[in-house]
């Protein structure tokens, strides 16, 4: 028998909820301005701003709350296109992006295009090749959907397993800079913020799961769109009179080169053997904003954009979002917003840096060593610029001031002299991006854990129930999150560039098989997605024992190796050993038809109605 498919309606008061949300910030922010205006001191306008917004997005989360298995796993599938959008945008971007990356185009101008275009590219080819697929499969997460298209238990743990290195350099990269921003601003250590981080973001998880976490992501992503936005706008208006910087910054672009050579900065070549990417500690800036690949060669661009972009496509943390919408026409709607969110992040994050670079460079270039202006003051009282006379010439060069790559966004309206709540707006947008992030990728850890692991190896009647095995997978996850961020101390950014390795490697070349392919076998997948991780692996360890990884591009390379290498794996293996099943080729042909409800749905349906057909045999034998 049919079984029909089920009406999933959204709440239609959404749109007043978050514009009520919207309102409510901007209200919080102008009264505080008021507030610092009046004399209220910095210590309390940071409380404000910082601890309300964390204190409403665990009111969402309370509010929002569950223990419906579909509602904890994929929000019941009813949620709207663009807000599902909006956690995309938010997990790809992340804090890495908001603060790393705006940090890196700083640093290396044009050449950080690589990483942004990388981004949007990624969105785009996941949104065509795998999510609407996906969608129709139904699964709860990445693995679930490998072992159910393959008919493979050990396939399905394998992946499980894979995809912690990617997801979990993520989410310890997200945590980093979240502490590290909260820091600046709360009167709390660094390590002490790591576990008031990780406790928020964990009990969001717990309280409700993938619904949880879309409705505070939801209001974290507002929250942070008007963090970019407010003082970068302001600035603008400044500086070109218009409040577009997207379209305008180009007019500071004039101006900019003569700031950067009187500073002391020449055209550059690349280095082959030094890391092109800045690092966290404050540094110089030595490339000019405008020249190409000066720290990049063309090869390498290409490289970092090709790993991103096949990362970013078959990123767990963004693909276990395909099941959240009501249909596939929608996933590709929500994929869309994602990818224009993202988009606008990517031609934004140049004008942040164009601005700042021009007000620091152009600031100190006026003046001399005695005389600097008063922002650099506060500017280095936070950490986020060092300049010292070290020729003691009378003058700051370029190489004398070091500029901290995460806390450019920060020193952009303290170097325009704004307001002090300017200032904290980006920290608090920062941070709410953050820790959405940090929440889609604890989440997705925690998931195959229970999911594809727990559930697999331990089938008796008496295990946990699956809810309980959630939540003990995410207390479990949260604590090896603090652990490795306090113990390693990764860089967010090479964390994260290790991470789309990864991901690209061993998941790109089973995704294009297991959704493209029909002859694609189990033990094929496995091969591609076996081998594709292991080049990337084996890169990694080599590079860290020998010192042979010194430029931070040969790991993005073994990942393009390695998803060259898995796609042959895969397709060898799959063409010389068993035939594909009769079972996995039903599934491939249906999976195929997006449209309709999904096969985990429809099959769940059915044991239902065979358990309550059986209850009743059983009854009126």
């Amino acid at each position: 028998m049919s079984v029909p498919s089920r009406l999933r309606t959204p709440n239609p008061h959404l749109g007043a909820y978050y514009g009520i949300v919207t309102s409510a910030f901007l209200s919080l922010v102008i009264m505080l301005a008021m507030f610092e205006q009046l004399g209220w001191g910095d210590m309390w306008l940071a409380y404000g701003l910082m601890l309300l917004p964390l204190a409403f997005y665990i009111f969402i989360a309370v509010g929002a709350r569950t223990r419906d298995v579909e509602d904890f796993f994929v929000c019941g599938r009813r949620v709207p296109a663009v807000y599902n959008g909006f956690v995309l945008a938010a997990t790809a971007v992340g804090g890495v992006g908001f603060f790393a990356y705006t940090g890196t185009v700083f640093f290396l101008g044009f050449d950080a295009l690589a990483i942004g275009l990388g981004w949007a590219a990624g969105m785009l080819i996941a949104a065509v090749l795998f999510s609407p697929y996906l969608h129709k499969a139904g699964a709860y997460t990445l693995p679930s959907f490998l072992g159910h298209r393959f008919r493979s238990r050990p396939l399905r743990m394998a992946a499980s397993v894979l995809q912690l290195p990617a997801t979990g350099l993520l989410l310890a990269a997200e945590i980093q800079i979240a502490a590290m921003i909260a820091a600046m601003f709360l009167p709390l250590t660094s390590s002490l913020l790591t576990f008031v981080m990780v406790a928020i973001v964990a009990g969001i998880a717990i309280a409700g799961g993938m619904r949880t976490l879309t409705w505070s992501g939801s209001a974290e992503f507002l929250i942070g769109t008007l963090g970019l936005a407010v003082p970068l706008i302001i600035v603008s208006v400044l500086l070109t009179h218009i409040p577009a910087p997207q379209l305008t910054y180009g007019e500071s672009l004039t101006s900019l080169p003569q700031a950067e050579m009187s500073m002391g900065i020449s055209p550059s070549t690349p280095d082959r053997v030094a890391e092109p990417f800045p690092g966290a500690a404050p540094q110089p800036s030595a490339k000019l904003f405008l020249q190409a690949f000066g720290a990049l060669s063309t090869s390498d661009f290409i490289v970092v954009f090709l790993c991103v972009a096949l990362g970013t496509a078959a990123l767990p943390s963004l693909l276990v979002r395909s099941g959240v919408t009501s249909s596939a026409v929608d996933q590709r709607k929500s994929t869309a917003w994602g990818v224009l969110f993202v988009v606008l992040f990517v031609i934004t994050a140049p004008a942040i840096a164009a601005f700042a670079k021009l007000l620091l460079f152009g600031g100190i270039a006026k003046g001399s060593a005695s005389a600097l202006p008063a922002w650099l003051g506060a500017l280095s009282e936070r950490g986020l610029v060092v300049a010292r006379d070290l020729n003691s010439d009378g003058a700051i060069a370029a190489g004398e001031l070091l500029v901290a790559r995460d806390g450019v966004a920060l020193a952009l309206p303290i170097a325009a002299e704004l307001p002090f709540v300017c200032t904290v707006i980006v920290a608090a947008g920062g941070m709410g991006i953050a820790l959405a992030a940090a929440a889609s990728h604890l989440f997705t850890l925690a998931g195959g854990l229970s999911e594809d692991l727990y559930r697999l190896i331990d089938r008796r009647v008496t295990a946990l129930p699956r809810l309980m095995a959630a939540w003990a997978a995410l207390g479990a996850t949260a604590v090896a999150a603090i652990l490795l961020v306090l113990i390693a101390d990764p860089d967010p950014l090479r964390a994260a560039l290790d991470a789309f390795a990864f991901a690209a490697a061993a998941f790109f070349p089973v995704l294009v098989l297991g959704i493209w392919w029909k002859r694609a076998t189990a033990l094929g997948a496995m091969a591609a997605m076996g081998t594709g991780f292991g080049v990337v692996a084996v890169d990694v360890i080599v590079g860290s024992l020998f010192g042979l990884d010194q430029s931070g591009i040969a790991t993005l390379m073994a990942s393009l190796i390695g998803v060259v290498v898995g796609l042959a794996a895969g397709v060898g293996m799959s063409l010389f050993g068993p035939e594909a099943s009769a079972a996995e080729e039903a599934y491939f042909e249906e999976m195929r038809d997006p449209m309709g409800e999904t096969i985990y749905d429809r099959a769940q349906q059915r044991a239902a109605l065979a358990a309550v057909a059986e209850t009743a045999r059983t009854a009126h034998p």
